[in-house]
């Protein structure tokens, strides 16, 4: 999951606030880009964003010859009013006495540090290694009560790569859902309604 993060982070460069949003009902509906000329993708005319009351959606590119590729999104709204939304993201259970936590990839932690009264907000470590890329790792995450924080991966040698940040946001009852920062794309709803993504383009709410 790392490295396709990594990949998208590479191609979406975050951009700045050019607007400000007040509920998030504006952002739920289907958003269509203008026609693309210079897109990195070879043949994509149009992106299809849609975003659900659920905080799940879809970007469908739409090929010049008809084709369309689908992929699964989830977004979350910025302090500063703006939106966000990512290709990868997981969900993370906290158990009802609040000292387990397990994700969708089958991942369980314990908590470290942190009232177990306190949702998710603590600190927590993997029991037993989690294994990835050849390589077995001890994970542990750091989660503050402004919905951010990072995960701290540390291999077998010993070695702790640099802390990944995390944003996080309450999903269901027990239930939240994680992005990695750097991975998120922003789009920014404009004052005449207008919708600007990452790749400078300009959506419009159907």
């Amino acid at each position: 999951m790392k490295l396709s993060i990594l990949t998208l982070a590479v191609l979406a460069a975050v951009l700045c606030s050019a607007g400000c949003v007040s509920s998030q009902d504006d952002i739920i509906g289907t958003w269509i880009s203008e026609e693309l000329t210079n897109f990195p993708s070879p043949d994509v005319n149009r992106i299809l964003l849609e975003f659900n009351d659920d905080r799940r959606g879809t970007e469908t590119w739409v090929y010049a010859h008809g084709d369309t590729y689908v992929f699964n999104i989830s977004w979350i709204e910025n302090d500063d009013g703006s939106f966000a939304y990512a290709y990868d993201s997981w969900l993370t259970t906290v158990s009802e006495n609040g000292t387990l936590a397990s994700d969708e990839e089958g991942r369980v932690f314990v908590r470290e540090g942190g009232d177990a009264d306190s949702g998710y907000v603590g600190t927590w470590t993997n029991l037993g290694a989690y294994a990835y890329n050849g390589m077995l790792y001890t994970i542990t995450n750091e989660i503050y009560p402004d919905n951010t924080g990072v995960s701290i991966w540390t291999d077998q040698n010993g070695v702790t790569e640099p802390p990944w940040e995390i944003v996080w946001y309450p999903y269901k009852e027990n239930t939240y859902i994680n992005y990695y920062k750097e991975g998120l794309i922003r789009l920014t709803l404009l004052d005449n309604s207008a919708g600007l993504d990452n790749y400078n383009l300009t959506f419009t709410k159907s």
